[in-house]
């Protein structure tokens, strides 16, 4: 700050241009380099279950910086002028997070030309106005006041964008606002509004306030109770069974020691020993994979995120062969197309017609020949005309004696 003060006013102002530069182009230097870490997804390395996690937890940028990088480097991925276009400083970050949804191969060359310089503001009318969406419903909020009298905003529709921008749907936040005290804000649907109203209405006696938070505890310890029985058989005694060693199926009192060993969290490290941070999406897998004869045991067990799961499947068995394992799975799990009958072919114009001709009195063998004769000669297939040039061969000249 020392020589910043020192310049003049026109100094300080002429060195902010070539600076802005600098920063687009640091920028998109940083994108580039995000872009092959999520071609390669080396963040899997690092013990990052995604680009995101990787620039919050391994970069420091904050949850917005880092998603906001992150999509722009899958967008320049899929589309790499998006990247130039950063660069030249025609398009700031935020803008192409915000057109990251709507850029297709189609219309990435218009919509790159119409967006340049744009600010925010303006970016987010341009997509109004090239991808509108419906109008927004009014919304309802209600004030539920819980027992101490601190009130909490109810978690109803919000118009907010959360950061997002025009083109998305608002997300859920959950933002604390005291010790042990959180707002939680989500949009839902009319269904949900009414699934409310009736457990609020049963629940009327015992929760006579109404409270959203003490409805919506007493469902979650519901919601709870059940997935942790059907899980790992929680406050549910059960016969110890003997391991299987030639089974994947791993024992429901083994699962729960698994998860409560593993903390509910990916157990994935990475070479500086940094452990994934993941505690969605996890499943059970064998560290020495069941194919390898890996029993189902407490050892050998371990909780997975979904992608360091992919990952370590890779590690071993190679890409190739988990691609063509997940394409047949993805096969298996395809719904059937229903069987359309086929139509029940119609009966032959030229059957029909020799029918006819029986009937009119005919002789079969015949009208027989002289149909043959004309399908030969590919006769108009129309009943009328074939019927009178049928009748024509098979009735003999009139002869007139003077």
């Amino acid at each position: 700050m020392g020589f910043i003060s020192l310049l003049s006013a026109a100094d300080l102002l002429a060195r902010l241009p070539a600076l802005v530069r600098a920063e687009c182009e640091a920028t998109a230097e940083v994108v580039e380099h995000l872009v092959e870490v999520e071609r390669r997804r080396l963040y899997l390395e690092q013990a990052c279950s995604s680009i995101y996690k990787y620039c919050e937890e391994r970069l420091g940028y904050s949850e917005d910086a880092a998603r906001k990088r992150g999509r722009v480097a899958k967008l320049a991925l899929r589309l790499p002028r998006a990247l130039d276009e950063l660069r030249r400083g025609a398009l700031h970050l935020t803008g192409l997070y915000l057109l990251e949804q709507h850029l297709t191969e189609e219309n990435a060359e218009v919509l790159f030309i119409e967006a340049r310089g744009k600010s925010r503001r303006e970016l987010e009318v341009l997509i109004g106005r090239r991808f509108p969406r419906p109008d927004v419903s009014p919304s309802i909020q209600g004030l539920g006041a819980t027992p101490s009298g601190t009130g909490h905003p109810a978690s109803g529709p919000s118009q907010q964008s959360s950061g997002l921008g025009t083109g998305t749907l608002p997300r859920p936040r959950i933002e604390p606002l005291a010790p042990e005290r959180y707002r939680f804000e989500f949009t839902a649907s009319a269904e949900f509004r009414a699934k409310f109203d009736q457990a609020r209405e049963l629940l009327s006696h015992a929760v006579p306030s109404g409270d959203l938070a003490v409805i919506f505890e007493r469902a979650l310890d519901e919601l709870l109770a059940r997935e942790l029985k059907r899980r790992i058989g929680a406050g549910k005694p059960r016969q110890r069974r003997k391991v299987q060693q030639d089974s994947r199926h791993v024992p429901v009192e083994i699962a729960r020691q698994v998860r409560e060993r593993d903390g509910g969290q990916c157990t994935f490290h990475d070479a500086e020993g940094r452990r994934c941070t993941e505690r969605r999406f996890l499943t059970i897998e064998h560290r020495q994979p069941f194919a390898l004869h890996g029993p189902p045991t407490l050892e050998n067990l371990c909780l997975l995120c979904g992608a360091h799961q992919g990952y370590t499947a890779r590690k071993v068995f190679g890409a190739t062969f988990i691609e063509e394992k997940r394409a047949e799975r993805r096969k298996r799990n395809e719904p059937e197309k229903p069987v359309t009958p086929e139509p029940l072919p119609k009966p032959d114009v030229f059957d029909r017609v020799l029918g006819a001709l029986c009937g009119m009195g005919f002789p079969k063998r015949k009208a027989a020949t002289v149909m043959a004769q004309l399908q030969l000669e590919q006769a108009e297939p129309e009943a009328v005309p074939l019927i009178r040039a049928a009748v024509d061969r098979l009735t003999p000249p009139a002869r007139f004696h003077g």
